[in-house]
């Protein structure tokens, strides 16, 4: 799952990352959101680098991988489109969806209470970098209480990832990069046809 700012955002995608992101695999397919980074200017360039390289965009709407299990995901809730339209992309991602566990990726970690309330079990995002740079990581957390890590909002876990590149300067400060393993478990005697 990637969770958007794929490439930085400035100027054309580098054709050299294609055959890169081309040789991402997963079982149940390479799923994806877009970030702040890819919405620049030029979202049909963006939309088409990353759909070319196979990854399954999720743009505020839900996809069922297998029984039980939807995969959700939202445009970038810091847009302008977002904020001056007031639109509710976590409603419409949500919308329709069937039965069962609710992953959501949204890039930027917000409206987390909303999708608790929809019944998410899961929301995956990014776009802090866990404030990149210390102590440059103490505003970012003012506008981003959900910095890093793993949270609990009103039941629903909620993962932020660093991510692994960088946002302006190419350097970190004791905010190191990563890459996120999750293993999902089914609760022990956890009904998957409960619920959303």
């Amino acid at each position: 799952m990637l969770l958007g700012d794929i490439f930085e955002g400035h100027g054309q995608p580098q054709d050299e990352l294609l055959p890169i992101l081309r040789r991402m695999s997963a079982p149940l397919g390479v799923w994806g959101v877009l970030g702040n980074h890819e919405t620049h200017g030029r979202d049909d360039a963006s939309i088409s680098f990353i759909e070319a390289a196979g990854v399954r965009l999720l743009r505020n709407s839900w996809a069922e991988v297998r029984p039980g299990l939807v995969l959700a995901g939202v445009d970038n809730l810091t847009s302008r489109q977002h904020s001056i339209e007031n639109n509710d992309y976590i409603s419409k991602a949500l919308s329709g969806r069937p039965r069962g566990i609710t992953i959501l990726l949204s890039h930027t970690p917000r409206e987390a209470d909303k999708a608790a309330k929809a019944g998410v079990g899961l929301m995956l995002s990014g776009h802090t970098h866990g404030g990149q740079v210390w102590p440059f990581s103490y505003l970012v957390k003012m506008a981003h209480p959900l910095l890093e890590g793993l949270y609990n909002i009103d039941g629903m876990p909620v993962i932020v990832c660093r991510g692994t590149g960088t946002w302006g300067p190419r350097m970190r400060l004791w905010r190191p990069g990563e890459i996120l393993n999750i293993t999902l478990h089914r609760p022990i005697g956890a009904n998957p046809n409960r619920g959303h």
